[in-house]
C-alpha cells in the first residue's frame, strides 16, 4: 500500500506542477477507483459514509486495513503469545 499511495502522490504532484490542480475530494475518488477489486469492501464503506470525503482520513484508513490484514496473515502473530511465548 505504501509504494501505491507514493505512486499516487507522485502523480497528483506531477499534474500540480503543470499547474493541473486536483479538489481533495477528486483525489479521494481518484485514489479510492485506483485499488484493486480485493479493497472493495474498504472502498464501500468510505464512500457511503455521510462524511465530506478528507484524503488523510482515506490514507489512514488504507494503512490500518492493511495492517489489519497483515495480522491474519503472519501466523506468528497470535493473539495469545506473549513476547516469545506461543500457548
Amino acid at each position: 500500500m505504501a509504494e501505491h499511495l507514493n505512486a499516487f502522490n507522485t502523480v497528483v504532484s506531477q499534474l500540480a506542477s503543470v499547474d493541473i490542480k486536483m479538489s481533495e475530494e477528486d483525489k479521494c475518488i481518484t485514489l479510492l477507483c485506483s485499488l484493486l477489486d480485493s479493497w472493495d469492501n474498504l472502498v464501500m464503506a468510505i464512500s457511503s459514509t455521510s462524511f465530506v470525503l478528507k484524503l488523510e482520513y482515506i490514507v489512514a484508513s488504507l494503512l490500518l486495513e492493511e495492517m489489519r490484514h497483515k495480522s491474519f496473515e503472519d501466523p506468528t502473530n497470535d493473539a495469545l503469545s506473549v513476547r516469545g511465548h506461543s500457548p
